[in-house]
């Protein structure tokens, strides 16, 4: 079931709008929307050209007032800026609220609008990622045939069929060519959040315990 994130800040013109395309755009099976509680009414123009420079500008996303989204059901509350957090309204049903602070743009060089993007996207999205879905968790196992690999927690099934894939089709880079000579078969199971998978030959636990931990799939 999809996640419901609601992101909180002051005018809701600039860095709101910013993590809520963000998330949108990068974070599988969550949904964001933003709002302020002062809100302007407009997107910053320097906002909205940093999104649409990297591709994740939508139409749809304008400035709105809590009164607009307090009556919905999220599953997380982001607050972006103390103003926000002090002032966050009770809503109606309790829900998780996280606060982490990002400098206000506004009034400043799009080169500002730029950095704001980048540590939105490398601060905050994980961190969404681990409230709303706890940190993914990885069991590695010898049995009589290989190796078998169980991922709990915030895991995803498509990213270990993708780097299933990328081993199969040489674009992998964290396992040795040694090793990928050994595997005879793989093969994935389960569901997000309880995924298995299965590799058959003479492979080693520790070899694919140092391949996990660089693969950029599982890692990024």
């Amino acid at each position: 079931m999809e996640k419901k994130v609601l992101i909180l800040c002051t005018g809701n013109s600039c860095r709101s709008i910013i993590a809520e395309a963000l998330i949108n755009s990068y974070l599988d099976g969550v949904s964001a929307e933003s709002s302020g509680v002062e809100a302007t009414g407009e997107v910053n123009p320097s906002a909205h050209k940093v999104l649409e420079a990297n591709g994740i500008w939508n139409p749809e996303y304008h400035s709105k007032t809590i009164d607009k989204v307090i009556h919905r059901k999220f599953d997380l509350i982001v607050t972006v800026c103390d103003n926000a957090k002090e002032t966050c309204p009770s809503f109606p049903k309790k829900v998780k609220t996280i606060h982490v602070e990002f400098e206000d743009p506004a009034g400043k060089p799009y080169e500002e609008f730029e950095k704001i993007f980048h540590r939105i996207k490398e601060g905050l999205l994980p961190m969404i990622k681990r409230n709303l879905f706890g940190d993914m968790k990885k069991s590695v196992n010898l049995t009589s045939s290989g190796v078998k690999i169980a991922f709990t927690g915030a895991v995803k099934k498509q990213n270990i069929v993708k780097m299933v894939e990328n081993c199969a089709t040489g674009e992998c880079e964290c396992m040795s060519d040694e090793t990928k000579k050994k595997i005879q078969n793989m093969e994935v199971s389960g569901d997000d959040g309880d995924v298995k998978l299965d590799l058959t030959g003479d492979i080693k636990k520790e070899e694919i315990e140092e391949a996990l931990a660089k693969s950029k799939v599982l890692n990024q």
